[in-house]
């Protein structure tokens, strides 16, 4: 054998057609192996892993016909390229799970068929040199699976969507979805947030979160108002409290019976008040007139005597970061910065939870918010996790002015001291409570016999509380600027809101948010160095060109002048 094999290693017909047989495989291999690379900045021209996820839990197959006009200007060829990307990578990572087909309608024929999809043509101008002509364009995506069907259109005002993946994936979700109810309930006591259907352009204040609410019953149904006159239905897993809420004790304890039986909560709660008298017009955000902040002790003292049995306090007081403010861009020349929005980063060290929902969030605005404390003493079965940190140099105030000018001299008084160490403003909580109420607290008329004094067994409730109400306000939506905003907030809300709910499919193709950029303010006390720095630069720059070009030619002129005299004396 060994000869034979010896052998074998000398002949050249053999090692070759190994060699070929090896070429082969190796082909066979690298085209079942589904490797790319994007180097894109915000990687648009890929998918997250909640692709995978989403997709590798189907159970019936589903087909996607996009309807995707080729001929564009370059423009829109540009910004459609991405989700071209996409498409194909889903169809590469879905393997049979999607059938995939990518319509260029440039026919007739192909015309009709996409318009009885139900994907109609939007006409584009294109300018030439000697006439502008118009004609119908398509963008728009048909999903099915079973007999149930939706249109995904790519157009939304005027623009191509820049979260194509995100809202794919939700459309896939909400096809495959099993009737029954959201398992969510929105508070409606005296003190929270509305959520009344916009009949006027006043509507979209700050105490209104329709839309935000319109995005959850979209995605997880019909979500019912709770006025706990009556204990929570079964119905509702999760219950979201915005506001201030004014609970009787009967209240409480409906709301503290419903966490012992296991169910979730999710505050967004006001540690202070404020109105928003004679804005700006000028300003195209939330922009106080000359109003002023208010804490209502009595109020606030209330709320802290509910949420404070389960281990979470709220701060009377309004946190304003100076070197973190969001800048205002409205109608202004340039941005003007607004140290009560304070633009939080993970990069900045300000987002620092790990929680799967939130460890994909980069950047969030919080608007108008106060501080929280933790007592882990009074609930020992249950762990506390800061999800939000203030910086060091924040600033709390228990009474001031919202007039833009005034919030930006913050820091500028000698009273104006830095909270000096990070202070909470999220913070999610999650293990087995112990009841605020003992058998002799029991509101009269209630059942004894129903009364659950703490969890048992393997039952488990989270408490999520941010210290803002104003997080996904309606306020936002009222300039294109602000909707920005809320976009990457609404990103950290839902993926919060999924996650108390058991579900993170889509937490990673949700957190894919265009961000905003930061500008780094004048801080007080540095603008004489600023200055000095900015002449210098500026100087740096002016002189940089010319003095170089004069070294570099006096050098080339004294090398000549030696090398000339070198030869003159020889």
């Amino acid at each position: 054998m060994k000869a034979i094999l010896a052998h074998l290693n000398h002949n050249r017909g053999f090692i070759y057609a190994n060699v070929i047989a090896l070429f082969l495989l190796a082909n066979g291999v690298a085209s079942a192996w589904n490797c790319r690379w994007d180097w894109s900045r915000d990687r648009l021209n890929s998918v997250t892993p909640s692709t995978l996820k989403v997709l590798g839990a189907l159970k019936d197959p589903v087909l996607v016909e996009a309807y995707i006009s080729a001929d564009l200007p370059g423009e829109l060829k540009s910004q459609i390229s991405p989700i071209l990307s996409q498409l194909d990578e889903i169809g590469r990572v879905a393997g049979s799970r999607v059938k995939l087909r990518v319509v260029n309608p440039d026919s007739d024929e192909k015309r009709q068929a996409a318009e009885q999809r139900g994907v109609q043509g939007i006409p584009i101008e294109q300018a030439r040199v000697d006439e502008i002509s118009q004609r119908l364009a398509y963008f728009g995506v048909y999903i099915q699976t079973g007999d149930k069907s939706a249109v995904l259109n790519l157009v939304e005002q005027g623009a191509l969507i820049s979260d194509f993946e995100f809202r794919f994936l939700r459309e896939i979700k909400r096809l495959t979805r099993k009737e029954g109810p959201s398992g969510l309930g929105y508070l409606k006591v005296a003190g929270t947030s509305d959520t009344r259907r916009w009949q006027s352009y006043q509507d979209q204040d700050k105490d209104n979160m329709y839309f935000f609410r319109a995005m959850l019953e979209e995605q997880f149904g019909t979500i019912p108002d709770v006025d706990l006159n009556a204990p929570i239905g079964t119905e509702v897993e999760t219950l979201l409290i915005v506001g201030q809420p004014r609970l009787d004790d009967k209240q409480a304890y409906y709301l503290d019976q419903f966490i012992m039986r296991g169910g979730n909560l999710i505050c967004m709660l006001k540690g202070f008040d404020f109105d928003l008298q004679q804005p700006d017009p000028r300003m195209g955000r939330m922009n106080p007139g000359q109003g002023f902040t208010n804490v209502n002790r009595e109020d606030l003292d209330r709320l802290n005597r509910v949420f404070g049995h389960y281990g979470i306090l709220l701060n009377g007081e309004i946190i304003f970061e100076p070197g973190l403010p969001t800048p205002e861009s409205g109608q202004y020349a340039q941005p003007v910065p607004n140290p009560a929005w304070a633009f939080y980063s993970r990069e900045g060290g300000n987002v620092v939870s790990e929680v799967p929902s939130v460890k994909n969030i980069q950047q969030l605005v919080l608007p108008w918010f106060s501080s929280l404390e933790i007592k882990p003493e009074s609930q020992p079965n249950v762990k506390f996790t800061p999800i939000l940190l203030s910086t060091p140099e924040g600033i709390a105030k228990e009474a001031a002015s919202t007039g833009l000018r005034e919030m930006q001299n913050l820091g500028r008084q000698p009273d104006d001291v830095p909270v000096g160490a990070p202070r909470k403003l999220a913070v999610f909580a999650q293990g087995q409570f112990q009841s605020a109420f003992s058998e002799k607290d029991i509101p009269k008329g209630e059942d004894k016999a129903l009364f659950r004094s703490g969890q048992s067994g393997a039952t488990q409730s989270s408490i999520l509380v941010i210290s803002t109400p104003y997080l996904v306000s309606d306020i936002f939506l009222r300039n294109q600027a602000n909707m920005q905003i809320f976009m990457l907030n609404q990103a950290f809300a839902m993926n919060l809101i999924e996650f108390t709910q058991g579900d993170t499919d889509l937490s990673e193709a949700r957190s894919r948010v265009q961000g905003i950029d930061f500008i780094s303010p004048i801080l007080p006390g540095s603008e004489k160095a600023t200055k000095w720095f900015e002449r210098l630069f500026t100087w740096f720059h002016v002189l940089l060109i010319p003095v170089g070009l004069a070294i570099y030619g006096w050098r080339r002129l004294s090398t000549r002048h030696q090398r000339r005299g070198l030869q003159e004396a020889k």
